[in-house]
């Protein structure tokens, strides 16, 4: 439903609006009421109406400067519809250049409000269907800048690239909130809604699927991201028999720092749940031992290496390198827990890559081993690592050899080789004797994205490149990026990026 406020200093016409008009007839409801202009502001800040209809003369405020308050002060104002008991030529004309959408003479006449509400309600509608569409758009841009962050892509135009999106300072404060324990995206969408009002936070899913929100700063203080993280896990729906965890990470440094932050965070929550708690946690809050909250980046490397190319031989060596705590060459428990949770992710990852199910093989291999917490032995921790790397060398071996004979990860290579040419799903079907609808969804289940975005995504990466050049035309770089229409290039580019190829390329 859509909200409308009514606004007139004579109770006979709220009374008169509120009970002769037919409102849900037409989507609306009336969210409040008030009888001056001063109260009429108040309410529109809180409400947020999409509808006001006002009176023009009234105390303190008249009904023309609340409609010039709101055009100026608020982001998106509400549609106006003025009620007057003047036909005054001077009232209409500047009704008017206030573009207001109707200006309507007492006494109320139901039919002909009625009307305009016909018309408005048709209006709004489109225009928040709209709103939903750029929303959703902007939200797997946001998710897909955010995931290239976490993951370590680096270099100016994708950093500068977040910034501008995200509007965040080079140097200013962030912070990312990690809720982990089958978050339901749209309900925690909700739910953050409720809990910070107008205030916006960027939303995001990771590799693993968990949820991630960033702030930055005002909205980042670790106050106020620490009360968020407390009320979500609160008022989740089956805290107590499956609790949610939430982790916050929070550092100066803007959109640079995020990756870090991010680990920080991630490292929190694993800490958290290793420990069998639910709850929110600080990364403050973590045991002050620096090398326990990092990752040996480099034996990390080398030993999922081992694992990817399926070669035992050296396993032995690079799982003791990884264990090894570097201030002292010896193992530490809490620093073994970081390493193995950094070796389970990455296995866990390059099995997703394969198409493989990441989370059943982490069952068994639970099921089998049990979890990190219930012992406090280095013994079986290596014992542990090393059945993680063979039985994960043998699910990737495995996984790999069935991606290679399916059809659609040949349908994905296909198309990573011929984005440049004419590409349809109706074609593609017949090409590997499936079912174009089909098709569509397994290509989705295995790339993550639609056949036409991960297709957009390809040819826009390439018309980077050759733009990066600078010395092709513009049509040519439409053309050898996949699009012979030079205009819908353009158009594509400046959707997806943000800015025209032209001044994309100048940056460069």
């Amino acid at each position: 439903m859509m909200n409308v406020l009514l606004v007139d200093d004579e109770p006979w016409v709220l009374e008169g609006l509120r009970t002769i008009v037919n409102w849900e007839k037409y989507g609306f409801r009336v969210c409040g009421e008030a009888s001056n202009g001063n109260s009429a502001w108040s309410l529109i800040e809180q409400l947020q109406p999409e509808l006001v209809f006002t009176d023009i003369h009234m105390p303190s405020v008249s009904g023309l400067e609340l409609i010039g308050r709101s055009r100026h002060k608020l982001a998106k104002p509400p549609r106006f519809v003025i009620l007057s008991g003047h036909d005054n030529f001077e009232y209409a004309m500047t009704a008017l250049d206030q573009r207001v959408d109707d200006y309507l003479l007492k006494p109320i006449d139901e039919e002909e409000i009625e009307a305009v509400l016909e018309q408005l309600s048709r209006k709004i509608r489109e225009e928040m269907a709209q709103e939903d569409v750029l929303r959703h758009e902007r939200s797997l841009y946001v998710n897909y800048l955010l995931n290239r962050l976490i993951q370590g892509e680096a270099g100016a135009e994708l950093e500068n690239e977040a910034a501008a999106l995200l509007n965040i300072g080079s140097s200013e404060e962030i912070g990312c909130l990690l809720v982990e324990n089958g978050v339901n995206e749209d309900e925690l969408k909700r739910r953050i809604a409720e809990l910070t009002g107008p205030e916006r936070l960027e939303l995001f899913k990771d590799s693993e699927g968990r949820v991630g929100l960033v702030a930055s700063g005002i909205l980042c203080t670790s106050d106020r991201l620490e009360a968020l993280g407390r009320r979500l896990c609160e008022t989740w729906p089956g805290a107590v028999s499956a609790p949610a965890i939430a982790a916050l990470g929070c550092g100066p440094g803007g959109v640079s720092a995020l990756r870090p932050i991010y680990q920080k965070a991630l490292a929190t929550l694993k800490w958290k749940r290793y420990h069998k708690e639910g709850g929110f946690v600080n990364c403050n809050e973590l045991p002050q031992h620096d090398y326990a909250k990092k990752v040996n980046k480099a034996a990390l490397t080398f030993l999922l290496e081992l694992i990817s190319l399926d070669r035992p031989k050296g396993t032995e060596a690079a799982v003791d390198a990884l264990l090894a705590a570097p201030s002292s060459g010896l193992p530490d428990i809490e620093y073994v827990r970081i390493q193995l949770s950094a070796l389970e992710m990455g296995v866990s990852k390059k099995l997703k890559e394969l198409g493989g199910d990441a989370d059943a093989f982490m069952r068994g291999m639970e099921a089998e081993f049990g979890t990190l917490t219930e012992t406090p032995f280095y013994p079986d921790f290596h014992r542990y690592a090393l059945a993680l790397c063979q039985s994960g060398a043998a699910a990737l071996r495995e996984q790999h050899e069935r991606s290679e004979s399916s059809t659609i990860f040949r349908v994905v290579q296909h198309v990573d080789r011929e984005f440049r040419e004419k590409l349809q799903l109706q074609e593609l079907g017949r090409m590997f004797h499936m079912n174009p609808n089909y098709l569509g969804q397994l290509f989705k289940q295995q790339t993550g994205k639609s056949f036409r975005e991960y297709l957009n995504d390809k040819r826009i990466e390439e018309a980077k490149r050759l733009l990066r050049q600078g010395w092709l035309s513009m049509a040519k770089v439409a053309a050898n990026s996949g699009y012979p229409n030079t205009d819908y290039f353009i158009c594509q580019f400046k959707r997806m990026t943000g800015v025209l190829p032209s001044a994309y390329r100048r940056r460069e």
